[in-house]
């Protein structure tokens, strides 16, 4: 979304933006060399997967198994072949999934050689160091698209005039399946294990109507839908934001259904907005548990207590709102912590007749928690981002061990009502 945002401000400022999707899991090429991949009809499923040898003497997989995702090497290059770029904008996600970037700066270089790549995104922010001496763009830019597009490349190229907008390139059909929405950007809580605040170090209340128009313009543009929020704090300011929202959804009468993959905070859930939820056909409401430990929330969040999570587990069973569509995200695998405890958290939140789900702790560059993960870890998550990844349990030790988290998975199954 965040380069696409970048591509719909560069085209009212004149320029004309090619956008490749090395994701595309619809991309013909890769669907005659791959097979086609499973596809849900809410817009979601898998995408292209190879299996790749992993050098075991950099980074010891044991019994994992490593894949490239995404469409094929040769679709890839065609597609960059078949643009004549002055500048080449490339986003990243995950730090562990760096070997995604350095493969498309090597192929961009390698075709248009010469011209000026820059990297932005998730990875380019918290490990700009490493993504500079290991993927070797020309440039790096991190934090918010438009100030680091001007400050870094603003003396080469003329870039538009007017602020860089909430608004992507909805024209796109990238959006057909299913779209983000982002109504608010940033987060106003700190919690120790997010990465949220270097990212975006504010929180700024969104534009209800725009949001709105979004929806309602991929609806009949492209009959989009399923919308998932991207928000870090959907529900802040509910009275004002996104309760006017889905009162527009609601008065407007499209068929669309809202998913929220990342978790909402719980003490902003209120018998108005469950209603209105229930309503505009949100599919489920993950909330942010991480533990029933009031130490734990004041240790590291302070965004909850076990009091305040009981009263809105109260307000959702005297709703319209399913019970059943509900789930707490339950953190596992902090520096120091015990498997104990995490079992208890799941054994409580399972008890209120909700899903618990394991949200397994990947250290954060630069979170309050990532000198406390290198000291602790005995992996090289500084030099290496692969580690990042929850697959090797980074801070696994006596006291909770990857059987122990595995039991707790197989716990957390078992006691699901659903």
């Amino acid at each position: 979304m965040g380069l696409l945002r970048l591509g719909a401000w560069l085209k009212k400022g004149g320029w004309e933006t090619v956008h490749v999707n090395a994701l595309d899991p619809h991309d013909r090429d890769s669907v005659e060399t791959l097979g086609p991949v499973k596809r849900k009809a809410n817009g979601t499923g898998k995408i292209f997967r190879q299996t790749r040898k992993w050098p075991e003497e950099r980074i010891p997989l044991g019994s994992r198994r490593y894949a490239r995702y995404g469409i094929t090497e040769d679709s890839l290059s065609r597609k960059i072949a078949s643009t004549r770029p002055d500048l080449i904008l490339i986003t990243s996600g995950m730090t562990y999934w760096y070997e995604g970037v350095r493969e498309s700066v090597e192929h961009c270089r390698r075709i248009h050689p010469g011209v000026p790549i820059a990297v932005g995104g998730i990875y380019a922010t918290l490990m700009e160091e490493h993504c500079r001496r290991v993927c070797q763009p020309d440039y790096v830019l991190t934090g918010e698209g438009e100030q680091a597009v001007r400050t870094s490349l603003g003396a080469l190229f003329p870039l538009p005039e007017a602020p860089l907008t909430c608004e992507a390139d909805w024209d796109d059909p990238v959006w057909k399946d299913s779209a983000v929405i982002r109504l608010n950007r940033g987060c106003p809580m700190k919690c120790e294990y997010c990465a949220s605040r270097l990212l975006e170090p504010r929180f700024l209340p969104g534009d209800p109507d725009a949001a709105f128009q979004q929806v309602k313009y991929l609806y009949e543009k492209w009959g989009t839908g399923s919308f998932a929020f991207y928000d870090d704090a959907l529900l802040v300011h509910s009275d004002r934001l996104i309760k006017p929202f889905l009162e527009k959804i609601l008065n407007w009468g499209g068929q669309v259904s809202f998913f929220l993959p990342n978790a909402v905070h719980a003490r902003f859930i209120d018998g108005e907005l469950l209603e209105l939820m229930a309503r505009t056909g949100f599919r489920e409401i993950r909330m942010g548990y991480e533990s029933s430990s009031d130490d734990f929330h004041a240790r590291h969040d302070g965004k909850i207590d076990r009091d305040v999570f009981e009263h809105t587990i109260e307000r959702i069973k005297k709703s319209t709102f399913p019970l059943e569509n509900c789930a707490a995200y339950v953190l596992a695998g902090l520096p120091g912590q015990r498997w104990e405890d995490v079992d208890k958290s799941v054994r409580i939140g399972s008890s209120y007749g909700i899903r618990c789900r394991i949200a397994q702790y990947s250290p954060v560059p630069g979170s309050a928690l990532w000198k406390d993960s290198l000291a602790f870890s005995s992996l090289p998550l500084e030099e290496e981002p692969v580690y990042h990844n929850s697959t090797f349990f980074s801070m696994e030790w006596e006291k909770f061990t990857r059987e122990d988290l595995e039991r707790i998975k197989r716990l957390s199954r078992e006691l699901s009502p659903c």
